[in-house]
């Protein structure tokens, strides 16, 4: 699954636009049903950043890349260039209001297939504490820092040892499946990154 529907997003993020559409998806996946983000989708597409799937803290990550997509896009394709490391780019995704480090770790996953997302139903699988990378505000912005790239080295090796970025998204479409009856197979969860995105 990984390897055909990932690859497919991959090769279809060929520029900026394409970056904010996936960008869009990972966001409105927070804290909602993986069955209704094709229709948030579609919703975004037809009124952009007056949609009423963008409430809160959506709205401004919106907002946030679809005016830095061209500085987001120049990282991914940095990363996949090999001129920054995989720790940069999730830095870069981290600034964007909204993403913590499961679904900065998703938006790496999607655009370059590298990362995974550690969300609920991986935590819960898994058994982990989502404590433990999560991201404190600090007051000085020396400790802040290290703070954050300590985060992020400790959230990929876990996304790592939870067998990679490919075992991950094939598990969690099972996983996903068996816990949701409107699937018509595991496939259809994996299928479902790419047809949300290309509006299908």
């Amino acid at each position: 699954m990984f390897d055909k529907d990932q690859a497919a997003i991959e090769r279809w993020c060929k520029n900026p636009d394409k970056l904010l559409d996936v960008g869009t998806m990972v966001l409105l996946s927070i804290r909602m049903q993986w069955t209704s983000v094709g229709n948030q989708m579609y919703d975004v597409r037809k009124h952009g950043s007056k949609s009423k799937c963008l409430w809160g803290f959506k709205r401004d990550g919106y907002i946030y890349l679809r005016d830095n997509r061209k500085v987001l896009y120049k990282h991914v394709r940095d990363y996949r260039a090999g001129r920054i490391w995989l720790d940069d780019l999730v830095r870069e995704f981290l600034k964007v209001p909204g993403l913590g480090l499961a679904k900065a770790g998703f938006l790496a996953q999607l655009t370059t297939g590298h990362g995974g997302c550690l969300d609920m139903h991986n935590v819960a699988r898994f058994g982990l504490s989502p404590d433990s990378w999560k991201i404190r505000p600090r007051v000085d912005v020396a400790d802040q820092l290290v703070e954050i790239d300590s985060k992020i080295s400790f959230y990929l090796h876990l996304c790592d040892a939870c067998g990679g970025s490919e075992k991950l998204w094939d598990d969690w479409c099972n996983y996903l499946n068996d816990a949701v009856s409107t699937f018509n197979g595991a496939e259809d969860v994996s299928r479902r990154h790419v047809t949300y995105l290309k509006g299908e």
